[in-house]
């Protein structure tokens, strides 16, 4: 009996013989590094948080310097040519207050841009495992077609017998002739399936056009390893995913440049030092302080006020619709999940051996004329519709691991 715990459950695939060199497989692992590596929107991710860590360098409220020269009083007389000459250097900066808020903010952004990464990193790898699972699904489907085309030739070859025996009738071998033909186009169909599941593969990893070969080979097991988590478990990790803790770092920094708007009300500080000349030389020292006064709060602060409380609200928003999302998503890989590994472990315990000692029993039964070729047809049917089946619960189950897998710190599929 095989149970799915703690189990290497494998595609077991059919390969046209081992021809090609080991350095062209490639396995799950190296298509998600692969793609890590080479995915254009993670790598722009990567440009902007940069960017975003070098953002608070332009946003201290320290402006450059200004260094000036004053004379005053110039005139004809050369002993008196000038009143007063002087040198300057003026800096104006922001209230302290305001730098701070607008400099916390600023790290939130770094923060939230990185759990963002890592979000999209998690997602690439699913999105990958997921089209890889495909390919594999592809590779074993074409070996249960083959499969197939044998059975119905099995078939045609019972029926032809008994219809060149004179035991057999037209209608009954045009009807096999008809199942062998079906056989052969379902077979052409898989390698269809095949080639589109691996250029899908190749197009989430970002695999160059040059390096897409038909040689490329794939793993011939993928090893998953069974999760006993309740639904209530799956869900209490929501607060720890990254997409969500990025929205709380974003919702921080609104926090912060709300405050730092606030702040605005408050006065930019300019300051200035001289060095003066009156005629004997600058032996005079002098300085200036200037206050900027919020005399346009109405325009200028007010509506700095209000377009930061609305993105904080935004925000807010924002969150619950991640928090909704992250829980129809959880929820739908979970009961997926549950339901693909029932129907397997069904099939392992009972199905598979049933499905095909009845197809093996009925074409004996055939050939000795016991039952008839609808009968024969029927089981046929049953066996290869529970292999169609059970293939499909295989893909659906290791697809929804790999959709968990965004929200667990596990690796599950590998």
């Amino acid at each position: 009996m095989i149970r799915l715990t703690k189990f290497s459950l494998v595609f077991l695939l059919f390969l046209a013989g081992n021809v090609y060199a080991q350095d062209e497989l490639l396995t799950i692992q190296q298509a998600v590094e692969q793609a890590i590596s080479n995915n254009a929107g993670l790598n722009q991710m990567r440009a902007r948080l940069v960017q975003k860590e070098n953002e608070w360098r332009i946003n201290t409220g320290v402006s450059a310097p200004e260094i000036s020269y004053f004379k005053e009083g110039i005139s004809d007389d050369p002993t008196a040519p000038f009143a007063e000459k002087r040198v300057a250097i003026t800096q104006e900066v922001d209230f302290p207050l305001t730098s701070v808020y607008r400099v916390k903010a600023l790290k939130q952004e770094v923060e939230a841009q990185q759990n963002v990464i890592v979000a999209k990193e998690k997602e690439i790898s699913s999105q990958v495992k997921s089209k890889y699972i495909e390919v594999v699904y592809a590779l074993y489907l074409q070996r249960s077609r083959e499969n197939q085309l044998k059975l119905a030739q099995d078939l045609y070859n019972a029926v032809y017998t008994k219809f060149e025996t004179g035991l057999g009738n037209g209608i009954d071998l045009a009807n096999a002739e008809i199942q062998l033909d079906e056989a052969r186009n379902d077979l052409d169909q898989s390698e269809w399936i095949l080639h589109q599941a691996r250029y899908g593969l190749f197009n989430v990893i970002g695999l160059p056009v040059e390096e897409q070969k038909y040689s490329i080979q794939f793993a011939d097991t993928l090893y998953a390893t069974d999760i006993d988590i309740s639904q209530i478990q799956a869900l209490a990790v929501q607060e720890e995913q990254p997409a969500y803790r990025a929205s709380m770092n974003l919702l921080n920094a609104s926090d912060y440049f709300l405050k730092e708007a606030k702040s605005n009300i408050l006065p930019d500080v300019r300051f200035s030092l001289y060095k003066q000349d009156y005629g004997t030389g600058y032996d005079f020292n002098g300085f200036e302080v200037g206050l900027s006064i919020p005399i346009w709060y109405p325009f200028d602060q007010k509506g700095k006020i209000q377009m930061a409380t609305a993105r904080k609200e935004e925000l807010l928003w924002n969150q619950k619709e991640i928090r909704l999302n992250m829980k129809k998503e959880i929820e739908y890989a979970w009961h997926n999940y549950s339901v693909s590994r029932s129907i397997v472990n069904r099939y392992h315990d009972s199905m598979q051996e049933r499905s095909s000692k009845l197809q093996s029993m009925s074409l004996r039964a055939y050939q000795l004329g016991e039952i008839d070729l609808l009968e024969l047809l029927n089981a046929q049917q049953i066996y290869l519709k529970s292999e169609q089946r059970y293939l499909t619960a295989l893909r659906d189950y290791y697809m929804q691991l790999a959709a968990l897998e965004q929200y667990l710190n596990q690796e599950l599929i590998y």
